[in-house]
């Protein structure tokens, strides 16, 4: 049974490494599987282009940042033309909101930030995202502002601090040439601004309704990096007409067709985002936390119950939501934790850790699948988490029958014992020749004679000695 135990952890082990291997050649077939059509589109239609577009609905988090990570990287693969960031959002991490920024600036793709549908914000942290962006756009109905930062619950609680948030969006108002006086008042007075005054004030480029709306708009426009009178190298949309007006120009990108029969590759969120999304949350890091050092007191103080394993799951969660841990060392530690309760479950075969085992094998899952250097589709990565799942439950019920047939035994065992046998009578069920079968104790026995004589069947015996689950018995005079 140890041996069947020890294949099937084999068996999990190469199957996650397998994943691993096959993720190359999945990444060579990601794009031919998901744009077949790109290449004959750009064929039929001169000025078609590539336009990816992806959401960012709630708070800014690092698994947003880690999801924003992934989106550009599929988009360049892509060959996307326009990266659409459609932005509903109160705000976010500071760290997380920073990142993004970063990324937005060295991308090779053109970024637009686009608040949109009606009635969405981008408050706080999704103000700075917009100053970052090379095209900032609002749909009708939507606002944009109250940037003042907030600490420990107050608002601008440090000059200090404010004066680095006013200095981060300004910085990054100068290199996309927008109006520099309303970014700082988006700090220091909280300023929030419509659609119209917006684009009025130079804040935003596009007021449209949709996507495609914003696409139109798009058409008669280009995009320029050239050298403002701010001093630095700066990105500018402009009508393509104007373009001959700005001197310096050092790099720009046209966006004539780019509503001609575009292609439209929305962006999958990966499996584990909702995941991540709930571990980041402070509130839930907190309580994971809690949870975890009270789960190791207690089970230390009350071993075999789980609480231990409950304990030590919480905290790698929570210190993986805290940024403590990455997220690719939280599933390698989780791997690992399972393993070990998995050998420890042969030893001492109380269930309990097995289940922690398979819990620990589903949670390191969800976390490394996909990262950002991964170019899987989303039915390959559903495919991944389903085989995870289905492979642990297997083992989880396994490991469940086996601990079933054991505790059988051992209650067998506790209610019978078996060398207590030793002076019993009672008779023999078949003739022992010299191995048969015998009932003691209301039980049957497999049984064997003391002198390897003959005991006919029916004949009352004594039992003289235990061997093993074998009753050596002799005939009573």
């Amino acid at each position: 049974m140890r041996k069947i135990v020890i294949l099937l952890l084999g068996f999990l082990i190469i199957f996650q490494l397998g994943l691993v291997l096959a993720q190359n050649q999945a990444n060579q077939q990601y794009f031919a599987n998901c744009y077949p059509d790109i290449q004959s589109i750009r064929a039929k239609q001169a000025f078609s282009k590539t336009v990816m577009y992806i959401t960012i609905d709630g708070e800014i988090t690092r698994s947003t940042e880690l999801m924003v990570q992934d989106a550009l990287i599929k988009g360049f693969y892509a060959q996307a033309d326009l990266i659409v960031f459609f932005l509903n959002t109160p705000g976010g991490e500071l760290s997380a909101v920073e990142n993004i920024m970063n990324m937005f600036e060295v991308s090779g793709i053109p970024i637009c930030v686009f608040v949109a549908p009606y009635g969405s914000t981008a408050w706080s942290g999704g103000t700075y995202l917009m100053m970052a962006s090379h095209i900032a756009a609002m749909s009708i109905g939507t606002i944009m502002g109250s940037a003042q930062p907030v600490q420990s619950g107050q608002i601008g609680s440090s000059l200090e601090y404010v004066g680095q948030m006013l200095s981060l969006m300004t910085f990054h108002a100068r290199l996309h040439d927008r109006n520099q006086t309303i970014a700082q008042q988006f700090v220091t007075i909280n300023l929030n601004l419509l659609p119209g005054t917006a684009n009025n004030t130079g804040m935003i480029d596009i007021v449209a309704k949709d996507l495609f709306g914003l696409l139109q708009q798009l058409e008669d426009k280009t995009l320029i990096r050239y050298d403002s009178p701010n001093g630095v190298l700066a990105w500018k949309l402009v009508p393509t007409a104007d373009v001959g007006n700005y001197s310096g120009i050092v790099q720009q990108v046209d966006f004539a067709g780019i509503s001609d029969s575009p292609f439209l590759y929305y962006y999958d969120k990966p499996v584990q985002y909702n995941v991540l999304s709930i571990i980041v949350n402070p509130y839930v890091t907190y309580i994971l936390l809690i949870v975890g050092l009270f789960g190791i007191i207690i089970g230390l103080k009350t071993p075999g119950f789980g609480a231990e394993i409950l304990g030590v799951i919480s905290i790698i969660l929570g210190f993986a939501g805290l940024g403590i841990l990455g997220f690719n060392i939280a599933s390698i530690l989780f791997f690992v934790t399972g393993f070990v309760l998995f050998l420890l479950e042969l030893k001492t075969q109380a269930f309990v850790l097995a289940t922690g085992g398979v819990a620990c094998f589903i949670l390191g899952a969800i976390l490394i699948f996909p990262t950002s250097n991964w170019l899987i589709t989303y039915n390959f990565i559903q495919t991944v988490i389903i085989s995870v799942v289905v492979v642990s439950l297997f083992i989880s019920g396994f490991f469940a029958y086996l601990v079933y047939k054991v505790g059988e035994t051992r209650k067998i065992a506790k209610e019978l014992d078996i060398a207590s046998l030793v002076g019993k009578t009672g008779k023999s069920k078949t003739d022992l020749t010299p191995k048969g079968t015998v009932l003691v104790a209301s039980e049957e026995w497999s049984a064997k004679s003391h002198d390897g004589k003959l005991i006919p069947e029916g004949k009352k015996i004594k039992v003289v000695e235990v061997k093993g689950l074998t009753l050596i018995v002799e005939p009573v005079k």
